[in-house]
Order: C-alpha cells, then structure tokens, then sequence
C-alpha cells in the first residue's frame, strides 16, 4: 500500500505556546503531526493538522484520513474538555518514498460568508406578539433547544436538538388519561384475568411523544422513521448506517430531509403551544429557510504534481498548492459580480 498525506486546519480556542514544536503521534498505523497554524491562515483556525495513513488509492486515503482524523480530534476533546473541528482540509497526496511525480487532491473552499439582507421589522413585532403569550416562560427551554438546533453545524446534532424540543413539549402536553399496557407480541392491549380488566399506566415518554406527533399530522410511518432516526444516534449509528437503513424504503433519503423535516415539525409544536389567538395572526410573520442544514461548498482538484527537494524524503514545505477559486454564475453560466 501506498503512504498518504493529509494536510487539516483545525478550529479550537486551545492552542500551544508560541515556537512549540510541532508534536508526533502514533495511532495505529497512522502518524499525527499537530502544531499552531500559521499567521497566514485565517484567525479562526488555530491548528494545523497533518495525518499520515495507508491505502491502495487517494479515493480511499482521503476517506480513512478524514475518518482518522475525527476520531483522534474526538478523543482530543475527551482529554482537554476543549471542543476541536476541521474547518478545512487543505490536500492529500502520496507521500510514498521516490515518487517523483505525485497524486494529489488540493481543495477549494467558498469562503464568502453568506449574509441575507432578509432581517424585517415584522419579525421584531412578531418577538412582541409571542412575548405577550401566557404560556412563554414554559417554553424557554423549548425555545433554546429550537435556537440551538438553527445553528448547530452537524445535521445529527440538529435533529437531536429538534428531537429535545418533541420531548419537552411532550411531557408538558402529555395527557393524564391512561393507557394500555400492550403486548411484545402483538401489541394488543394486555388484559389481566384476575382483575378482569385491561392493564393500564400513565403515557411513557414514547407515547407522549407519539401523541404529539399525532396532534401534529405526522403520519404512522413518518414517525417510525423519525424514531429510528432517535434511536441510530443514540445508540452510535454513523449516518451512513442510518441513511443506508432508510433508504431501504425510501431510496432518495439522507439525514438532511429528517432535519428539515422534524425542525419544521419542532416549530409547529412550540407555535400551537403558544395558543397564538386569531386576532393576533395579522400581526405575526415567521422566516421559511429552504433547509436549516447548512451547507458549504467545496471544490477539489485531481492532480499530477511535482515537488521541490529529496523524492526519498518528501517536506510539508516543499508541496505547492494551486489556489482554487469558486465563481458564482447566474442561470446562462455568467459570472455573477458583487456589488
């Protein structure tokens, strides 16, 4: 197999001292190289990270790399109580003894920070509206778990945060009448011969949960699935599992369309329970994002590359990167020009 380099920046609010060296570790089979970032990457990117790992072709180097990478940041985060984050994967390349010409993927980011000029007075009257509801202060914590969930960066942690909102909300609207102990079986109600009546309890929180869902529209099968969704995360599922499980009934599924889909149903739970009355709706106007998954473009280019100095002995100064630029175009393909 071939040796592979991959060049990271990484976000973090721990850095070294200034002129530490950089710092070697061994993972298995693969090599971490960390230090402080240079003065001239971006101010928040505090790290530079390297990984050198094995693999036939860059396909598969660039998935095992990125792969490595994470799980060393995660325990990173276990030992310092610091959170840690690629911001940018910089290139990969072989990094094989005396190759003379290289592979290399170098990548593109789109830097350009969107901004919508979307801000209206309406919604400031909206915030006013909403304030004037009874039932506001039992839904703080509700509202924070929305809030979070709008600018979470990873689309697993937005549905579990989504998923928060459905629980509380729950338990706060959660029926006293009782329900029937069911059968593992069957799932009929369990009747007791000696009482002679069915066995009943208080709503679990699964039921509660599923009680809201119901009062939200939310269809049997759409709710089994956004259970399963729950269920994969909590119990450690990648998202390709849980994509792969879905798409067994639904091929064009992807963890994104379960955000979208519970983050709208989430909002619909917290606005009914502010018992908005009719008199006041001419008053209030809500935002309607296309996703609230964000997503950042990045390009990648194949290449066949040279490197100054000794083939036997490839330097991280000696690769040179191509800069890679996105440009915006309108619907004909004409570059579209920032005013």
């Amino acid at each position: 197999m071939k040796k592979w380099l991959a060049d990271y920046r990484i976000e973090s609010k721990l850095t070294f001292l200034p002129d530490t060296p950089p710092i070697k570790i061994q993972i298995g089979e693969s090599e971490i190289t960390i230090s402080n970032s240079s003065q001239d990457d971006p101010p928040n990117e505090s790290l530079a990270a390297q990984i050198l790992v094995l693999a036939d072709d860059i396909s598969s180097a660039e998935a095992l790399a990125l792969t490595k990478m994470r799980e060393f940041l995660h325990l990173l985060s276990f030992t310092t109580a610091f959170g840690f984050r690629i911001s940018r994967k910089r290139f990969i390349m072989d990094w094989s003894p005396g190759v003379v010409v290289r592979e290399q993927y170098a990548y593109g980011h789109d830097d350009e920070v969107e901004r919508w000029p979307d801000l209206k007075e309406e919604y400031f009257s909206t915030v006013q509206e909403i304030e004037r509801s009874p039932h506001v202060n039992s839904l703080r914590t509700a509202l924070r778990w929305y809030a979070s969930a709008t600018h979470a960066a990873v689309p697993e942690d937005q549905f579990q945060y989504f998923w928060f909102v459905l629980e509380l909300l729950a338990e706060i609207t959660k029926e006293k009448q009782l329900v029937a102990d069911k059968c593992q079986a069957c799932h009929s109600d369990l009747y007791c011969p000696k009482c002679e009546s069915v066995s009943q309890h208080r709503p679990f929180a699964k039921q509660a949960i599923e009680a809201l869902l119901t009062r939200l529209n939310v269809a049997p099968e759409r709710q089994r699935d956004l259970f399963r969704i729950r269920n994969g995360i909590m119990h450690g599922d990648t998202r390709e599992k849980i994509e792969a499980d879905l798409q067994r009934q639904t091929p064009e599924f992807e963890i994104a369309l379960a955000v979208d889909f519970i983050g709208q149903t989430a909002f619909l739970a917290i606005f009914n329970s502010f018992g908005v009355k009719q008199s006041q709706m001419a008053n209030i106007v809500f935002g309607s994002p296309d996703s609230y998954v964000s997503r950042r473009i990045t390009m990648k280019a194949h290449m066949m590359v040279g490197m100054h100095g000794d083939p036997e002995k490839p330097l991280l100064e000696n690769v040179v990167l191509p800069k890679i630029t996105a440009i915006k175009i309108d619907a004909e393909g004409n570059p579209l020009v920032a005013e």
